[in-house]
C-alpha cells in the first residue's frame, strides 16, 4: 500500500512536469498560429500517439461502446470540458494578460474540489480543505512576479470572466472523466473526447480564424516541433498518466496536484533561461509538494485503510 501511495505521487510528479512543457511551447506556436487550429493540431498529434494503444486495446478486449448514451457523455465531455481550456483559455489571455490567467487558474483546484463533492458525492475532509489552502499559499508565493502584474480593470474584465469560464471547463473535464473511468478506460476517454474537439476546433478554425487549421504551408520547423512537444508531452503522455491516477484516486485528493505547475514553470525557466530562485519561492514550492504528498500519500493510505477494514467487518 505505501508503495502504491508513492507511485500515485511520483506520477503526479510527472504529469505536472510534463503539463509545465506546454507553456514556452503554446508561446513559440501560439504566436504564429491561431488558437483553434492550434489546438486541432495538438489534438491530432495527441491522438495519433495514442491511437495504436487504443486499437490494441479494443482488439483485446473485443467491447463497444458505441450507443448513444456514450455518444451524449463524451460529446458533453468534449465540448464543455476540452474548448474552454484550450480555445477560450487562448482567447481570454489575448483579452486580458498571462498574469491574470496564471493566477485566475489558481481556482481550478477548488473547483475540482467542489465538484468533486456536487456530481461524485466525495466527502470535502478538514484535511482537503487545509491541503488547498497550503497548495494555495505556496503557489502564491512561488508566482510573487505574476501578482506584481495581475490587473482586474474594467477593460480586461471580459477576458478575466472567459479564463474563469475555461478553467470551470478544466475542473468539469477532469471531474466528469472521473465518473466515465468507472465504465470505460483511460484511453476511451481520452480518445473519444479528443475526437469531439478535434471537431469543434476545425469548425471554428475555419469559420472564425483569417488562416484556417488546414492552411500548413509556411509555418517554420520550430511551431511543429513546439506543437509535437505539445501532443506528445502534454496532451498525450501526461494525460494518459492523470487518467491513471485519476481512476485510482478520488478528484478532492488529486485537485490539489494542480498547484505543482507553477513550481516546474518556474524550474524549467531556471534551467532554460538561468532565473534565480528566491526564498519565498523555495518556501512555497514545498509547500505545494507538501500539500501534494498529503492527499496523495496520507490521506490515500488512510481512506484505503479504513475501506480494507468496513470491507473486513461486512465479511463477519
Amino acid at each position: 500500500m505505501r508503495a502504491a501511495g508513492w507511485l500515485n505521487f511520483g506520477a503526479l510528479i510527472v504529469v505536472n512536469l510534463l503539463w509545465a512543457a506546454q507553456y514556452p511551447a503554446y508561446k513559440i506556436a501560439g504566436d504564429r498560429m491561431g488558437a483553434a487550429g492550434l489546438n486541432f493540431w495538438t489534438l491530432i498529434f495527441a491522438s495519433l500517439l495514442l491511437l495504436p494503444f487504443w486499437v490494441q486495446q479494443k482488439r483485446a478486449a473485443q467491447d463497444s461502446h458505441g450507443t448513444l448514451k456514450a455518444l451524449g457523455e463524451y460529446l458533453l465531455l468534449g465540448l464543455l470540458g476540452m474548448l474552454p481550456p484550450s480555445v477560450m483559455l487562448s482567447w481570454g489571455i489575448s483579452h486580458s494578460s498571462a498574469s491574470n490567467a496564471a493566477i485566475l487558474s489558481l481556482t481550478i483546484p477548488v473547483l475540482m474540489t467542489l465538484l468533486g463533492v456536487f456530481m461524485l458525492k466525495e466527502k470535502l475532509t478538514l484535511i482537503r480543505v487545509c491541503s488547498l489552502m497550503l497548495g494555495l499559499a505556496g503557489t502564491l508565493l512561488i508566482s510573487t512576479d505574476d501578482l506584481g502584474r495581475v490587473s482586474f480593470n474594467r477593460t480586461l474584465l471580459l477576458g478575466n470572466l472567459v479564463i474563469l469560464v475555461a478553467g470551470f471547463g478544466s475542473a468539469f473535464y477532469n471531474t466528469y472523466s472521473k465518473s466515465l473511468l468507472s465504465r470505460y478506460s483511460e484511453l476511451e476517454v481520452l480518445l473519444y473526447s479528443y475526437a469531439v474537439g478535434i471537431a469543434a476546433c476545425a469548425v471554428i478554425s475555419a469559420a472564425t480564424e483569417q488562416r484556417p487549421f488546414y492552411s500548413i504551408s509556411g509555418y517554420p520547423a520550430d511551431t511543429w516541433l513546439a506543437i509535437a512537444v505539445l501532443g506528445v508531452l502534454s496532451w498525450g503522455i501526461a494525460m494518459i498518466l492523470w487518467m491513471w491516477v485519476l481512476k485510482r484516486l478520488e478528484v478532492g485528493q488529486v485537485s490539489v496536484s494542480i498547484y505543482l505547475l507553477p513550481l516546474f514553470g518556474l524550474l524549467l525557466s531556471i534551467v532554460s533561461v538561468h532565473e534565480r530562485m528566491t526564498k519565498s519561492q523555495i518556501i512555497g514550492g514545498l509547500l505545494t509538494l507538501a500539500s501534494t504528498a498529503t492527499l496523495t500519500l496520507f490521506e490515500w493510505r488512510n481512506s484505503n485503510i479504513a475501506s480494507q477494514t468496513r470491507v473486513a467487518q461486512e465479511k463477519v
